[in-house]
């Protein structure tokens, strides 16, 4: 089964990518790569073999590489042999992406573009799906998401970068999990808590359909409908969308903790609190 990995924030993008890989190998693979953002646009570094071969790669290669965005994959070959052009991640146009699942239909993508003259250099159905995204995408990273997902058939788990978007990791899922968290040093989404688990206990499990857009500061997260779902800073839901009808029914949340916590003291904190209120059994 793949691992995926992803980071945006204040540290070194490639350490956190590979540490984050290096906590996913228990899952089986055969190869390994990352994506990051540079000045001139993306830079990926994938090959057969161990993590430890990608990270050998990455000091020769990318030793002065200064970045702190980026995606990073290790792939259990299903559609394609094993090689380093099969490997994750896969770029088409503006759009690189890694992928957990499968595309079912993407023999048939792969016919609707190669009738509008684009063809994958890979064997994979991962490549199909970048093609998809980027031939929808008009400069509205979220639109042309949303538009490509609708014509995918299968599973997928997707952390996508564009280069024309710098400094940002969008993400979205339909039956491979992921999970994600933001602290103060960044935002990191994963396939597995337990890529997160050096970096926070606290995390989110994005939902089906649902698009986060991880930055530096916060993770975003848009419904099916394009509403927003929630802002997560610090993986705490941000209070403005969640907190005001609970601060308005406060003397019932009391009442019906009174009624069911004894022996103890519940403290209620937030900054959009007046102050804070403790409980009390």
């Amino acid at each position: 089964m793949c691992g995926i990995i992803g980071y945006v924030g204040l540290d070194d993008a490639k350490k956190e990518l590979l540490k984050g890989l290096q906590a996913l190998e228990y899952r089986g693979y055969d190869s390994a790569g990352i994506a990051y953002c540079q000045p001139n646009g993306i830079k990926t570094i994938k090959t057969v073999g161990k993590v430890s071969c990608l990270k050998d790669k990455v000091a020769k290669e990318a030793a002065n590489d200064v970045t702190t965005c980026g995606i990073g994959h290790t792939r259990w070959a299903t559609h394609g042999g094993v090689s380093d052009t099969n490997s994750h991640p896969h770029t088409a146009g503006k759009v690189t992406l890694i992928h957990n699942g499968i595309i079912e239909n993407y023999k048939e993508l792969q016919e609707e573009l190669a009738a509008k003259g684009k063809e994958p250099i890979s064997q994979t159905d991962t490549e199909i799906a970048a093609m998809v995204i980027d031939d929808c995408y008009t400069g509205d990273p979220e639109a042309a998401i949303r538009k490509a997902i609708s014509k995918l058939v299968g599973a997928y788990g997707f952390c996508i970068i564009f280069s024309d978007i710098p400094e940002t990791i969008y993400a979205v899922r339909n039956g491979s999990p992921l999970v994600a968290a933001h602290t103060d040093r960044g935002s990191i989404i994963a396939s597995d808590m337990v890529a997160l688990v050096s970096h926070t206990k606290h995390y989110f499990v994005l939902k089906e359909g649902h698009i986060a857009k991880l930055t530096k500061d916060e993770i975003i997260v848009k419904d099916e409908n394009g509403e927003v779902n929630g802002i997560y800073e610090n993986t705490f839901i941000n209070t403005e969308f969640t907190l005001p009808p609970i601060i308005e029914n406060r003397t019932t949340i009391k009442a019906i903790m009174k009624k069911k916590v004894t022996g103890s003291t519940i403290v209620l904190i937030s900054s959009s609190f007046d102050a804070v209120e403790p409980i009390a059994p």
